[in-house]
């Protein structure tokens, strides 16, 4: 099941999901696949090579960082490394808006 048919779930489920959503998504191969239904979720690409159309890629970034040049014994030990990125990040919600809240997110164009 594709995280993104999981999104539309979670929405219907929760009374979320209006006649008018749009799922905006990057260019990965699963986004692309025409095999998934949206049901009555309108599905937008963004453009091939726009990182800072997306602002969690500043966050990937980070957690990629941090890492990287580590030897792991066990795909848990990455599990378990990436969980605790994402708790210290968790605690502190301003470094996460540090790295993602680009200034132009909030300009509308006209």
């Amino acid at each position: 099941m594709s995280v993104e048919f999981k999104v539309c779930r979670w929405l219907e489920d929760n009374g979320e999901l209006e006649a008018a959503t749009l799922l905006v998504l990057d260019g990965a191969g699963a986004h692309r696949s025409e095999r998934v239904s949206y049901g009555k979720v309108e599905k937008q690409l963004l453009p091939p090579y726009s990182p800072e159309l997306n602002p969690v890629e500043r966050f990937f970034q980070e957690v990629r960082r941090e890492l990287k040049n580590k030897v792991y014994e066990s795909y848990e030990e990455v599990e378990q490394a990436v969980e605790e990125i994402f708790k210290r990040y968790l605690a502190k919600p301003e470094a996460v808006k540090r790295l993602t809240n680009f200034h132009w997110l909030h300009t509308s164009p006209t």
